[in-house]
Order: C-alpha cells, then structure tokens, then sequence
C-alpha cells in the first residue's frame, strides 16, 4: 500500500519524468554523434568507410548498455523514417535492406556487448579486447548479410579486408575519445 502511495506522489513522477527526458536526451544525442559520423567517410563499394563503428565504440564505453542501444535503434529508426543520417545523407527503409543493412543492424549487438562489458576493468588493454570483440560481432554480421549480395568470398573481400587496418585505430581513438570525454565529464 505505501509503495502505491508513493508512486503516486507528485515527486516520485517528477522524478520519474526527469529521468526518461535525461534517459531520450542522452539516446539522442548518442544518435546524433552516430549520424554526424555516418557522413565521414571513404568512399568505397559495396561498404563505406565511416567513423560510425568509432562513435558506436565511443558511445559503448561511455555509457550504460539501455543508453547505448537506444542511441543505435534511434538512429536507425530515425533513418529508417526518412531522416538523413545514414552515409552520404541517406535514408529509408530499403537502405537498411541493401548491402550496409547487416552492418547497421550489427551496430547494437555491438554496443551492446562494449557497453555491457566496460566496467569490469579500467585498462586500455581491457578496453581495447572489447572493443575489438565488438568489431568482430559487427564484421560477422555485416559480412553475412553482405554475402547474400555477393557471395561470401567476395563480402570477406569487400566488407571486411579493406576495413582491417582501420579497426585498431578506431578502437585507440575510441578509447582515448572517451576517456577523454568521462575525464573531463562533457
């Protein structure tokens, strides 16, 4: 009865209406910096290169893990809506089905898993193996969905070798980004 009570009292939904507006202010700003980096990129075929896996792997050791996938499904809901925050200003829902659809949907198992498991240790090395485990969720399924487009050898050649010298800098510059960002609280 009392916890009935308080659930009702003015405070306790204020305080509950501050932290879901903290809460969606947090998961869109996150889908905001995904955004921002989808249009920095290398132009390349059939996959861009972006800094996106990098905001994702920034986003994944700064926040918690509710944050952090709500920040990807905001993306691509906003995306799939037809706003233009995918690559090169894209959108809609036939771009999440073409041949960077695995790659999209990849990013939340990913941020997931960094976000997950970033607490357990504060070293760069810690950070650094989950961050490259998250690397290689995102590359299994984006090379997968990839594969129904252009065959498997071809997706391993196209969406993953030319990608394989910009994992590690992705990675450092993620790790010292929000290191960066958590040490100065911005």
């Amino acid at each position: 009865m009392n916890t009935q009570i308080a659930k009702n009292h003015p405070s306790f939904i204020a305080e509950n209406k501050n932290g879901l507006l903290i809460f969606l202010a947090k998961a869109i700003l996150g889908s905001l910096l995904i955004a921002i980096s989808a249009q920095i990129t290398i132009p390349s075929w059939p996959v861009p290169m972006t800094l996106q896996p990098t905001a994702i792997m920034a986003i994944g050791l700064m926040v918690s893990p509710r944050i952090a996938v709500a920040s990807v499904v905001a993306y691509i809901l906003e995306g799939a809506c037809g706003l233009p925050v995918f690559h090169a200003f894209k959108s809609g829902i036939p771009h999440l089905f073409n041949t960077t659809g695995g790659y999209i949907f990849g990013f939340v198992p990913m941020v997931y898993l960094i976000s997950s498991l970033r607490d357990k240790s504060q070293t760069f090395l810690y950070r650094f193996g989950i961050c490259l485990l998250g690397n290689i969720v995102l590359y299994g399924v984006g090379v997968s969905y990839l594969s129904l487009f252009v065959g498997l050898n071809s997706a391993i050649q196209l969406g993953l070798v030319p990608f394989l010298f910009k994992i590690v800098f992705s990675i450092s510059f993620a790790i010292l980004s929000a290191n960066l960002i958590r040490k100065f609280k911005i």
